[in-house]
């Protein structure tokens, strides 16, 4: 089932892993070149078959002067749902890269209006995919990049999916009238500085509560677990940095999950079941006040659940 409410599809988070290594002088590349990888990955999702992106191009801004298209790009396209639990899909491999800083790295994407580029797939329906002006400004990290000389640098854009899909005004999940839109909320890391979270979630009770939508919350410091509810100066509002889906097996009272390229420092986990819609609401939290976890540099970090037997 694909769960879109008011907008917000329950996908998970995509991230886009570029490697790069300079050199300023020595070694076997040019002087203060180096090389640079790009990769996807993605975490699991139930809501949609497929979300297929068609990549055109990689484009680089050095500092002071035009953007560079990587010229050795071999256009593609990726089903990013193929990707996942750090599985990669590469898109750039031992390219060249002068060391410096970068303003930004873009990627080009092709959604030109029926034609069979980039698309979603829900419930066996195929839907157009638009990101507006994806052609023109593509999807574009604004963070300076630094590529050292003699050193080498290893960066991932999380893509969160789950913010990034929506469905036009009116249109209902599931329906392909108009496609959906691709509005892509981004975030980079550097991955000398993140680690990982991840454990299991068990029922009490022996079965997982009908209708449950098991999700992982992960939130910045010590606060008290909240919905997804955009914040506003009206209505401000503690918002997960992401949110990541539970596996449970067929059959099974306990699933696992992974929460990847979180950066080091303190969070507040906590699990639930509750659909989160576009909506202020409560969720069930378990527990509650959720529990503090530390994350750090190139560790995995255990957080286990257990969900008590509901109160009759």
């Amino acid at each position: 089932m694909f769960n879109l409410r008011n907008g917000r599809t329950a996908l998970a988070p995509l991230a886009i892993v570029m490697l790069a290594s300079a050199c300023g002088g020595g070694g076997g590349g040019s002087p203060g070149t180096g090389s640079v990888q790009v990769s996807l990955t993605d975490t699991p999702i139930e809501d949609a078959d497929n979300v297929v992106v068609s990549v055109s191009g990689v484009a680089f801004k050095p500092e002071g002067s035009a953007p560079e298209v990587v010229e050795s790009f071999a256009p593609r396209s990726i089903d990013l749902l193929q990707y996942q639990n750090g599985r990669t899909a590469i898109l750039l491999q031992d390219t060249p890269m002068k060391a410096g800083r970068y303003q930004w790295l873009r990627l080009i994407i092709n959604t030109q209006p029926v034609v069979r580029d980039s698309y979603i797939v829900i419930n066996g329906n195929e839907c157009e995919l638009n990101v507006p002006s994806g052609a023109e400004t593509g999807l574009k990290m604004n963070r300076p990049i630094d590529v050292p000389a003699d050193g080498s640098l290893a960066l991932t854009v999380d893509f969160d999916l789950r913010k990034s899909v929506h469905a036009p005004p009116g249109q209902m999940s599931g329906a392909c009238a108009t496609g959906y839109v691709l509005r892509p909320t981004l975030r980079l890391v550097n991955d000398a500085n993140v680690g990982a979270i991840d454990g299991t979630v068990s029922f009490e009770a022996g079965a997982v509560p009908t209708g449950c939508k098991p999700n992982v919350y992960l939130y910045e410091g010590t606060v008290t677990p909240d919905d997804m509810e955009e914040t506003t100066a009206v209505s401000p509002d503690v918002d997960p940095l992401v949110v990541v889906g539970v596996t449970i097996p067929a059959g099974s009272t306990s699933g696992t999950y992974r929460a990847a390229f979180i950066p080091a420092g303190s969070y507040t986990a906590a699990f639930t079941c509750d659909d989160d819609t576009t909506e202020d609401q409560s969720l069930a939290f378990v527990p509650p006040a959720g529990i503090v976890v530390s994350v750090q540099n190139n560790l995995i970090s255990t957080v286990n659940f257990t969900v008590p037997v509901p109160a009759p």
